[in-house]
Parts: C-alpha cells; structure tokens; sequence
C-alpha cells in the first residue's frame, strides 16, 4: 500500500519538499539559539550542540532520500524528527511544556498529510504512550525533568520558538489544503466533464443503435428477398427440367405419328408449363397465388400430366379421385408441384438398373391415395421400384442429394420446403423397405 495521499505524487513532493526547507529552518533557529547561551557564558551546552550536529546529519540523509525519490522513507524519517525533538523535550522540561505538546500536536499532522489517515491515528496512541511512560517515570521519581522554565520569565527566544512552531503547523495547514482543494477541483472538473462525455457517448450510441437496425433490418430484407429469388430459381428450374423432358418425349412422338392425343397433350404441357411461369412471376412481385381450389382435381391434373411417361415406361399410376367437395385453401400450382415430384420420382424408380431384371417378372405399378379426417388431408405416394437404402433416407431431403444419375438433387427438397412453409403440413417417408411410400399431411384449417 503507498504512503503518499491520495491527491498524487506530485502533490505530496511539494509537501515533503517544503516540510523538510522548514525542518531545516527549525534546526537553524535551535543551532543559533545554542550558539547565543554559549557567547554569552551560559550552562554547558556542549551536550545540545551533539544534538544540533546530529539533527544536521539526519537532516542530510533524508535529503539524500528524498534526492533518491524513496518517499516512504522521506515520510518516515520527516515524522520521526519532530517525534525525537517532542519526546526529547518533554524529557528535559516535563509534559506541561507548552512546546513539547505542541511538537506532539505537529507530528500527528505530518503523519496524516505524508503518510496515510491510519498513521495519524498511530501517531496519536504513541504520543499518548510517551506522555504516559514520562510521568510514570516521574511519579516513580525514576526521572525528575528540569522545572525551571515555570518561574522564568519568558523572553524572544521563547517567542521564536513557538512562532517557528506555529508556523509549521500553519505552512503544512495551508500545503494540505492548498493540494486537497486544487484535486477537488480537478475532480470536479473532471467528473463534469464526464458527464458531457456521458451524455454524448449516449446520444451517439442511440443514433449508431439506430443506423446499425436499420442497416441490419435492411440485409435482412435484401438477404430474405435473395434467398426467396434463389428457391423460386431453382423451384422454376427443377420444373422446366421434369416438364420439357415430357415435351420432348412428347415431340419425339408426334415426330413419328400425327395423333390428335399427343397434339392435345404437348398443349397442355405447355399451358401448365405457362402457369409455373405466370406463378413465379407474380410471387417475384410480391404478390401470392393463394386461393381456394379443389385439391383431388389439382392432384389429378398433375398425375394425369405425368401419365403419358408413366406409359411410355410401362409403370401403371392407380389413382381413384374421390368425389366431393374436397376444398383447400392455398397455392394450388405448389401442391401440383409436389405431387408431380413425388409421382416423377416414383416413375423414374422403375427405370433401367440393375435391379430392373428383378421386376420383369411384377408389375410396375404406383399407388396414389388421398385421405381425409377431421384435422388432415393425407397424401400418400407409393412404389415398388429400386427403393431406398438407409443411408439415403438420413440425407433425403436435403439439397443437391440426389438417388438418381441425372438428377437435380432438389425436387424432395424443394417438396419438403413448400409443403412445410406453404402449407403448414409435414412431408415424411415410411419406415418400411419392401417398397418406397411418401406421405403428405395437410393440415385443414380454411375450406
């Protein structure tokens, strides 16, 4: 813990420094009274002048400190000063002597100011205790101090004497004071300017708050739009893949035959192909495609537009559409979408591999049905084609993952995608390895 105040070397450099020019006076003005009792004949004072050289001794070694810059030394060696020259008082002349308490008075102060509170209190217990051994002592009649100064007569000596105390007392007072309220005004210059930096720094972290929302809401918004312009690039690229693959089994046909069937439905393939595109467009502009259709309608659209490649592969679609009012609330080009990615790829299972010689023998076929309770409508697309190890399961939805040669990775991804945030429902694979079944949940809540 460090000896000096609290208000800064500095400070206490200027105290020590001028505590020791009046330490150094003080001894001046003793040696120089000791000097006049010896011209004028007086007592031996050869004993006083040891002390006088001593002090100067003692004096030039805390120079010497202080010179070196030891300030708990300086401190130190300071206090002790003034306490040897109160005690050593005290011991001449007895505890009344006026000097003396004063002496005491001034080594409490001077180890408040050089040292810390604490010290002032231990200079005050051991002034206290000396006092206390000094009249033991003389009621003990162990020591008898010298009485005399009571009957004289007091002269400009003692006057010098007190006025060179007083003088301390008041210079170390004035120091003190002078330094404690010179911080205190830098301290309140500083915690004011504190607060003008307080108020500033907040203003400015408001508006940077402020500016950093609104840059950040605006990536948001750009970031949002730009993943939503990738999923429907690749949704309209996915389509166009699957559909113009129709269009051209469709145009190899009618390059080989005129038929008035493969003429109607390469134009339906192109009417649904119109729609994908008018679809992605207004969803481009913000606007929605959602409304209320008949859903067993829209899923027979889509099947019966995949059922030309389904004959081509010889794979027979069972679909039975119920009858009724199956409403639902939605994007009816979404849901065609989805159930054409399931039912293309339940098609595609069949085709040439090495599994194919085990289904010469059974039929090819795939099974659609709908369900409905009272909370869902239930999607399920089956097939007994290749199938699906166990290790694609785990990755099957996720994007560019594909369990075909020439596939996109993205048609059950995008499918889980849009069944998910579009239409609140679940898109799952059962569990079973005999065959390959998708089943689609939609929650019903509007008609």
């Amino acid at each position: 813990m460090s000896l000096e105040p609290d208000y800064g070397l500095q400070n206490w450099k200027v105290l020590s420094r001028s505590v020791f020019i009046g330490t150094c006076v003080v001894i001046t003005i003793i040696t120089g009274l000791l000097l006049e009792d010896v011209i004028v004949g007086k007592a031996d004072v050869s004993g006083r002048l040891i002390a006088c050289v001593v002090a100067v001794l003692y004096v030039a070694a805390t120079r010497r400190f202080m010179f070196l810059s030891y300030q708990r030394t300086v401190s130190y060696l300071l206090t002790a000063f003034y306490m040897f020259l109160a005690v050593g008082i005290v011991w001449c002349w007895g505890i009344n002597t006026p000097i003396g308490l004063i002496m005491f008075a001034l080594v409490i102060v001077l180890a408040g100011i050089l040292q810390t509170a604490w010290h002032a209190v231990y200079a005050a217990v051991a002034s206290g205790a000396v006092l206390f051994g000094i009249q033991l002592a003389v009621t003990l009649h162990w020591h008898n101090p010298n009485m005399s100064w009571r009957g004289a007569q007091s002269s400009f000596g003692d006057v010098l004497a007190y006025c060179t105390m007083f003088g301390m007392l008041g210079l170390v007072s004035w120091l003190y004071n002078r330094e404690m309220e010179r911080s205190m005004a830098q301290t309140e210059h500083a915690r004011t300017e504190l607060l003008r930096q307080k108020v500033t720094l907040k203003t400015q972290v408001k508006e940077r708050t402020a500016e950093l929302r609104q840059i950040q809401l605006e990536e948001m918004q750009q970031m949002y739009h730009f993943a939503e312009l990738g999923q429907l690039g690749v949704t309209l690229l996915h389509d166009l893949a699957n559909h113009l693959t129709a269009l051209t089994l469709e145009v190899e046909d009618m390059s080989r035959r005129q038929h008035a069937e493969t003429n109607i439905h390469i134009q339906r393939i192109i009417q649904y192909l119109e729609g994908i595109v008018e679809s992605t467009r207004e969803r481009l502009h913000g606007g929605t495609h959602k409304r209320t259709f008949n859903i067993v309608r829209q899923t027979d659209e889509a099947i019966e537009f995949l059922r030309y490649k389904a004959t081509k592969m010889g794979v027979e679609i069972e679909w039975d559409p119920s009858s009724g009012p199956w409403q639902y609330a939605g994007d009816s080009d979404s849901l065609s979408q989805v159930v054409a990615i399931l039912t293309n790829n339940a098609i595609d299972a069949y085709a040439s591999s090495p599994q194919t010689h085990k289904l010469l023998s059974r039929n090819k076929r795939i099974r659609i049905v709908m369900e409905r309770d009272s909370t869902h409508i239930t999607i399920r697309i089956k097939d007994w084609g290749k199938g699906i190890t166990q290790s694609e399961r785990k990755r099957l939805f996720k994007p560019s993952h594909s369990t075909k040669k020439s596939g996109l990775g993205l048609g059950l991804y995008i499918a889980k995608q849009t069944v998910e945030m579009q239409f609140s429902g679940t898109i799952t694979i059962a569990p079973s390895r005999s065959n390959t079944e998708f089943i689609i949940e939609l929650p019903i809540n509007n008609e």
